[in-house]
C-alpha cells in the first residue's frame, strides 16, 4: 500500500493512537498485518527500516544473555538471507541520556555482519537525519546492519505521550514532514518490537508513512502462538508495586473470560481497602494510606481505591471470584494478619501462600477454561527475607501446569522470578514484555499493532 499522506496520514494517526472507534480483535488485526516473509521480494541491497526491542539492562556496560536480543535474531537472519541494508532503531529505557551503544556492542558478537553505531544521526534543526546517519546506512553492505542511538534521545519520539486531542492535527503535519526525512534513506518498515507498546513516533506513525511494512518474527510469534492463547485465561494472578496494573486487571474483567483474580502486592493492598469499605469496614493497609508516604512506591492513593472498588464490583456482576491475603510478612520480617499504620507489606505470608495455591489448584479442576496467566511478583523476591510469596507462586504455578492449565507468565520481574526459582520449561511460555501482553489480555490498543494494521487496509 502507498504511503498515507494528509488527511488520511492524521486519521491513521488518531486510530493508531486509540482515539478511533474499532471493534477489530486483535487477532483480526493480526492476520491483516503482513508477515516478514512477504518482503521476500525486495531485491538485495533494499534498506530496510527495523524498529527492534533493544531496551535491555546493562551492568558497568556489559549485557549479559538476553531474551529480548535473541528474540531480534530470526529478523535479522532473514534479512541478512535477503541482502537487506537494515536500520535498527529503538529506545532503552524512558531516559534520553541511556545509551545503545553497550547494545550495539552486545549484537556485535551475537549476530554476524554488524554494521556501525551511529549517536548523533538526527539533526533536530533542519529535522532531517544527520550526514553522518545518510552516509553510514549508504555504506552498508547486503545482509549488514547499522544501529542508531537511543531514538528517545530525540524529543519527536515521545511527542504524543501527552498530546491533547486538540494538539492532534498539528503533530500530524509534523510527524508526517517527519517521515519524509526517513524516506529518505527506506521506504520499507519491519516491527520486531514487542515490548514497545507506547505512542512513539517510531511505532505509532513512522509505520503510516512506509510503502511496505511487515511484523518481525518474534513478535508475530509472541502474539499469534502466545498472546492469542493467553487472552482465554480463566485466572489471572497479578501482583507488584504498579497500581496502574488496576486499569489491566479491570479491562481483563470487562472482557468476560476471566473467573478467578488472585491478587497480591499494591494491587491487593487498594483491593483490600476497597473491598472493605463495600463491607462497611475500615481495613489496614498501614503506611500504605499513610499521606506522609505519598512519594513512595507502595502509596495507595484515594484514585486507585476508587478504580480498585470499580473493578470489585464489576467483578461481583461478572462472577469472577478475587482472591486477596489473609496473612503478611510486615517491613520488619514479622508475620501479621494485620498490617499496623507504621508498617507495609513486603510479601505474602505463610497462610496466604497455602490459601493461593489452595484456590487455584480447585479453579483448575473445576474449570473448563484450562489457562492461567501470572504476572508480577508477591513481594521484595530480591531480598530472601521477603521471596517466599514469590518462590510459592512459582510452585503454584508448576502444579497448575502438571494439572493440565496452559500457563503463561509476563516478563520482567515475573519472568525473573520463573528462572529463579524455578525454570523456563515449568510453564507453557515466558514472555519477554509484561506490559504489552497486560494490555492485550484487557483488549486495549497497541499502537505498534493499531498503525501496522492501518498501513494494511485495503485501498
Amino acid at each position: 500500500m502507498p504511503q498515507l499522506k494528509g488527511p488520511a496520514f492524521a486519521a491513521a494517526l488518531e486510530r493508531a493512537i486509540g482515539r478511533g472507534t474499532s471493534k477489530e480483535s486483535l487477532e483480526t488485526k493480526l492476520a491483516r498485518i503482513s508477515p516478514l516473509e512477504a518482503l521476500a521480494d525486495l531485491p538485495s541491497g533494499t534498506a530496510v527500516w527495523i524498529r527492534a526491542d533493544l531496551d535491555v539492562e546493562d551492568r558497568d556496560g556489559v549485557i549479559g544473555d538476553d531474551p529480548r536480543l535473541a528474540g531480534l535474531h530470526d529478523t535479522l537472519a532473514f534479512g541478512r538471507k535477503q541482502g537487506w541494508r537494515m536500520l535498527l532503531v529503538g529506545h532503552r529505557g524512558r531516559k534520553p541520556e541511556q545509551t545503545l551503544e553497550y547494545v550495539h556492542q552486545k549484537l556485535r558478537a551475537l549476530e554476524p555482519k554488524a554494521g556501525p553505531f551511529v549517536k548523533d544521526w538526527f539533526d533536530d534543526r533542519t529535522g532531517t537525519l544527520s550526514g553522518t546517519a545518510v552516509a553510514a546506512a549508504k555504506a552498508l553492505q547486503p545482509g549488514e546492519f547499522v544501529v542508531f542511538e537511543n531514538v528517545r534521545k530525540y524529543p519527536f519520539e515521545m511527542r504524543l505521550w501527552k498530546a491533547a486531542p486538540a494538539e492532534l492535527p498539528a503533530i500530524a503535519t509534523d510527524f508526517e514532514r517527519l517521515a519524509g526525512a526517513f524516506r529518505a534513506l527506506s521506504t520499507v518498515y519491519v516491527n520486531d518490537a514487542v515490548a514497545a507498546s507506547n505512542k512513539d513516533f517510531s511505532s505509532a506513525a513512522l509505520p503510516l508513512a512506509m510503502d511496505r511494512v511487515a511484523l518481525g518474527s518474534f513478535t508475530r510469534a509472541e502474539l499469534a502462538d502466545h498472546v492469542v492463547r493467553a487472552r482465554e485465561a480463566g485466572l489471572v494472578s497479578f501482583s507488584g508495586l504498579k497500581l496502574d496494573k488496576l486499569g489491566d486487571l479491570h479491562g481483563i474483567v470487562k472482557r468476560g473470560r476471566v473467573e478467578m483474580i488472585v491478587a497480591g502486592g499494591s494491587l491487593a493492598m487498594a483491593l483490600r481497602k476497597a473491598e472493605g469499605r463495600m463491607r462497611g469496614v475500615e481495613v489496614s493497609i498501614g503506611g500504605a494510606e499513610d499521606p506522609a508516604r505519598a512519594a513512595e512506591k507502595p502509596y495507595v492513593p484515594a484514585e486507585s481505591l476508587e478504580k480498585a472498588r470499580a473493578l470489585l464490583e464489576d467483578a461481583a456482576k461478572n462472577k469472577v471470584k478475587v482472591v486477596l491475603p489473609v496473612d503478611f510478612v510486615l517491613d520488619d520480617g514479622t508475620v501479621s494478619a494485620d498490617i499496623p499504620k507504621a508498617r507495609l507489606q513486603c510479601d505474602i505470608g505463610p497462610k496466604t501462600r497455602a490459601h493461593f495455591e489452595a484456590e487455584a489448584l480447585a479453579w483448575a479442576k473445576g474449570t473448563r477454561r484450562k489457562v492461567a496467566f501470572h504476572n508480577g511478583v508477591l513481594g521484595k523476591f530480591e531480598d530472601k527475607t521477603f521471596a517466599g510469596g514469590t518462590e510459592a507462586m512459582v510452585t503454584t504455578l508448576k502444579r497448575l501446569q502438571a494439572a493440565g492449565v496452559a500457563v503463561y507468565v509476563g516478563g520482567g520481574e515475573g519472568r525473573a522470578a520463573l528462572e529463579r526459582h524455578g525454570k523456563l520449561s515449568d510453564v507453557s511460555h515466558a514472555f519477554t514484555a509484561g506490559g504489552t501482553i497486560l494490555k492485550c489480555l484487557a483488549d486495549q490498543p497497541l499502537p505498534f499493532i493499531e498503525a501496522l494494521a492501518e498501513q494494511a487496509r485495503p485501498a
